[in-house]
């Protein structure tokens, strides 16, 4: 296929086209996840989000919990979460309290299993060199 012969109007059209086929192909699989024992949200509330990028700024949708369970004294809880990943999704959770720091994690999705990544600044540049953006 020859691009050059392509208006910049008609390439635009063709790649959102391509992308939202690449969307539609996309496979999913469904992920349990829940805090470890009770959590106390010294660093905030325990959750699962999934990480998009608007422009250059880190946006997170937040997954609804299937509730929480109180623990004594009803200042921790427990609480869990069932999400839809698709490959390329970029997910971030807080599920474990930190004593000194807060604890959260960051994963990206290949082959349906759940990638580690270091920090939030490597979830951002994955989400920057991601194919198709949201």
């Amino acid at each position: 296929m020859d691009f050059s012969k392509f208006s910049d109007e008609e390439l635009v059209e063709f790649i959102e086209k391509a992308k939202n086929e690449l969307l539609k192909r996309r496979k999913s699989k469904w992920v349990h996840f829940k805090t470890d024992g009770c959590f106390t949200p010294k660093f905030g509330k325990a959750y699962v989000a999934k990480l998009y990028l608007n422009g250059d700024i880190v946006e997170r949708e937040f997954v609804t919990s299937n509730g929480k369970e109180w623990c004594k004294k009803g200042k921790s809880y427990k609480e869990d979460w069932d999400v839809e990943i698709f490959e390329g999704d970029v997910i971030e959770t807080r599920l474990q309290t930190g004593k000194k720091f807060d604890k959260r994690e960051w994963f990206y999705v290949k082959n349906k299993e759940l990638i580690s990544l270091v920090d939030l600044d490597e979830a951002k540049q994955f989400l920057k060199n991601l194919l198709p953006p949201r």
